[in-house]
C-alpha cells in the first residue's frame, strides 16, 4: 500500500506548530527532491525533520533531526512510517517554535503523532488481483450487453467493427456464467490475463 498523493496535516502543540507534509517517494532521489522542495517552501521555519522509506522493499531508510536533539524527531518519524504498513513513503515535519519547551519525550510524541495523524488521513492505493477479460458479440446483443458491462465491470473498452468487441476488468467471480446466461448462449467471456490494478483505499 502507498500513497496516493502529497497531503498535510497542521498541529499546534504548547504553542509550536507542527505542518506534517507526506508524500509518495519511489526512490531515494525523489525522496530528496521532496525534502528539498518542503525546505524551500518553509525557509523561516525552526526545524524540518525528515524521515523516508523507499528503493526496492523499502531497503532504503532514513531520517534526520535537523538540529532537534538526538532521537526526538527523525527516528520517531521513520517509526510512525513503518507502522503505518506504507511503502514509498517520505515524510517531513516543519516546525515553528511557540517559546515552550517540550522535552525529550514530548518532542518525540509530537513527531511521531504529526506524521502518524497525516499518514492515517492520508489517500492510499492497494493493489489488488483483477481479471481481463474479452468478449465479442453481434450488434443486435449490444442493448442487452453494453449498458450491463458498462455498469457491473472496471474499464471496459468498446471496439465497434463486424461484430462489438470489449475488454474489461472484473474481481468477481463467475463472470463467464453471469455472461453466458445474459445471452442466452450466444455469447462467450474469453479471460485474457490475471493481474494487479491499483484502487483507492476507502
Amino acid at each position: 500500500m502507498r500513497l496516493k498523493e502529497e497531503f498535510r496535516k497542521e498541529t499546534v502543540i504548547n504553542r509550536s506548530r507542527f505542518i506534517a507534509c507526506v508524500a509518495p517517494a519511489f526512490s531515494e532521489e525523489e525522496a530528496r527532491t521532496y525534502i528539498e522542495k518542503i525546505r524551500k517552501e518553509f525557509p523561516d521555519a525552526s526545524h524540518v525533520c525528515t524521515a523516508y522509506v523507499t528503493g526496492e522493499n523499502d531497503m532504503i531508510q532514513r531520517s534526520s533531526d535537523n538540529h532537534e536533539p538526538a532521537g526526538t524527531a527523525g527516528v520517531p518519524m521513520l517509526e510512525a512510517i513503518r507502522k503505518s504498513g506504507l511503502s514509498s513513503t517520505c515524510a517531513c515535519v516543519v516546525r515553528y517554535f511557540g517559546g515552550i519547551k517540550l522535552g525529550a519525550g514530548g518532542l518525540i510524541r509530537a513527531y511521531s503523532g504529526s506524521v502518524t495523524d497525516a499518514l492515517a488521513e492520508a489517500k492510499k492505493l492497494d493493489k489488488v488481483p483483477v481479471d481481463v477479460w474479452q468478449i465479442t458479440y453481434p450488434y443486435d446483443l449490444s442493448g442487452k450487453l453494453e449498458g450491463w458491462l458498462r455498469r457491473n465491470t472496471e474499464n471496459a473498452e468498446f471496439d465497434y467493427s463486424e461484430q462489438v468487441t470489449c475488454l474489461f476488468e472484473t474481481r468477481e467471480d463467475g463472470i463467464a456464467d453471469t455472461i453466458r446466461d445474459l445471452t442466452r448462449g450466444a455469447a462467450e467471456a474469453e479471460l485474457v490475463e490475471h493481474t494487479f490494478r491499483e484502487v483507492e483505499v476507502q
